[in-house]
C-alpha cells in the first residue's frame, strides 16, 4: 500500500479577515495523480500556495512527506527521483533574456541536477518543441511554447512530488496529449502530482482522484467515477455543472 506523500486535516486556508476554504482533508498518495476542480476564485491557487508555505495556513495543519523510495541513481539526473518539490505556477513566465537551453538549466541546478543537453532534446522531441528555438531567448517564445518549457524543466528535475497549478495553460489539443503521456509516464516510475485545472476532460483521464472545491470547502474527495456515478452524469465536466447547478 502507497504512504501518504501529502495530507491535510481540517485546514482553514485564506486572508486576515476572509476564510477562503475551511476543513480540507486530503490525501495524496505515494504515486497518485489528484486533481484540483473549481471555478475561477474557488480557492484552488490559494490552496496550493498555503502547501508551498508561501502563506501561513488560518487553522488545521498539513504534512507533506516527500521522502521517496526510488533515489537519484545517475549523476546525470536522467533517472531516479529526489526528495523534493517542484512547482509549476498558474502564471509562469520565464526570463525573457535566456534561451530555452539556459533556463532549462538553471532550473535544474536548483535541484541539483546536471542532465545532459541530449537527455533535455530528446524531451523537448517528444513534446513536440520546435528545436531551433532552443537556443533562442524566451522572449520569442508564444504562450505554448514558454508553458512547454515551464513543464520540461518541473519533471526533468525528477522531483518526487510536483504540483503543477494550470498546467495545460496555452497549450493546443495536441500538445495537451502529449502533456498527459508525460505526466502518466511519469506517474508510473514514482512520481506524485498534485495539479490544478479547468479542462475536466484531461482530469478524468490522468488522475487518480479528484477534489471538487466549491462553496467555500472540499465538496467531493476521491475517485472521478464516483462523482460522475452520484451525479447521473455522462462525464465529470456534466457532473460538474450538475453540482454548480445546483448549489447556486
Amino acid at each position: 500500500m502507497n504512504s501518504a506523500i501529502l495530507k491535510t486535516e481540517q485546514l482553514c486556508v485564506g486572508y486576515p479577515k476572509m476564510d477562503v476554504l475551511t476543513n480540507v482533508n486530503l490525501c495524496l498518495n505515494s504515486g497518485e495523480t489528484v486533481g484540483l476542480i473549481g471555478l475561477n476564485g474557488a480557492g484552488k491557487t490559494t490552496l496550493i500556495k498555503t502547501l508551498l508555505e508561501l502563506r501561513k495556513a488560518k487553522s488545521g495543519s498539513f504534512t507533506i512527506d516527500i521522502r521517496s523510495d526510488t533515489p537519484a541513481e545517475d549523476p546525470q539526473g536522467d533517472r531516479g527521483y529526489i526528495n523534493a518539490l517542484a512547482y509549476l505556477p498558474e502564471k509562469f513566465e520565464p526570463p525573457a533574456f535566456l534561451t530555452g537551453y539556459e533556463f532549462i538549466e538553471f532550473s535544474l541546478k536548483v535541484y541539483g541536477r546536471k542532465v545532459k543537453r541530449d537527455v533535455i532534446r530528446l524531451a523537448v522531441h517528444d513534446m513536440a518543441f520546435d528545436m531551433k528555438f532552443l537556443d533562442k531567448r524566451v522572449s520569442s517564445y508564444s504562450k505554448g511554447m514558454r508553458q512547454k518549457i515551464g513543464l520540461l524543466a518541473t519533471v526533468l528535475a525528477r522531483c518526487s512530488l510536483m504540483i503543477l497549478d494550470e498546467p495545460m495553460s496555452g497549450l493546443d489539443p495536441f500538445s495537451r496529449s502529449l502533456v498527459k503521456d508525460l505526466i502518466k509516464a511519469e506517474k508510473e516510475k514514482g512520481a506524485s502530482f498534485l495539479i490544478s485545472s479547468h479542462v475536466l476532460s484531461d482530469m478524468e483521464e490522468i488522475c487518480d482522484k479528484i477534489a471538487i472545491i466549491d462553496g467555500g470547502g472540499v465538496h467531493f474527495f476521491g475517485l472521478a467515477t464516483d462523482f460522475v456515478g452520484k451525479s447521473v452524469a455522462e462525464n465529470l465536466e456534466r457532473a460538474f455543472m450538475n453540482l454548480i447547478l445546483n448549489n447556486r
